[in-house]
């Protein structure tokens, strides 16, 4: 039982991990860059890709208040920004591919909630 818990402890925080690696950057001659930016954006995009197929091949031990968190830092994640002298701009919302793979993860989430919920209505309805 206690080994259920630890992996799904450990899954939980990768996908956190992962939701905010888009938000990763680095220093380099050019100043602060992001990750999607330079030749590391494969790495953010298959950390990415990795949770998205887990999340849709594992059934996870994963309670309805971290499935809605976590949703809603996959949905927000793409709308960061920053202010500059022009006023502000995103941070990684014109990079398509990572804002789609955290949406493609936050909406398997939210299925995963619904669909979960209403097939444990359906069993209990039917005994």
């Amino acid at each position: 039982m206690k080994l259920k818990k630890s992996n799904s402890g450990i899954m939980l925080g990768l996908i956190i991990l992962v939701g905010f690696l888009p938000l990763a950057f680095t220093f380099s001659q050019k100043g602060t860059q992001l990750l999607l930016e330079t030749s590391f954006k494969y790495v953010v995009w298959c950390g990415q890709a990795i949770i998205l197929l887990t999340l849709l091949l594992k059934k996870q031990d994963i309670s309805k208040n971290q499935l809605i968190g976590l949703s809603i830092l996959f949905v927000l994640v793409p709308f960061s920004f920053t202010f500059n002298k022009n006023g502000f701009g995103f941070l990684i919302l014109n990079k398509y591919t990572s804002s789609i793979l955290s949406w493609a993860m936050a909406c398997i989430m939210l299925v995963k909630l619904f669909f979960a919920q209403q097939l444990k209505e359906n069993t209990s309805d039917s005994n």
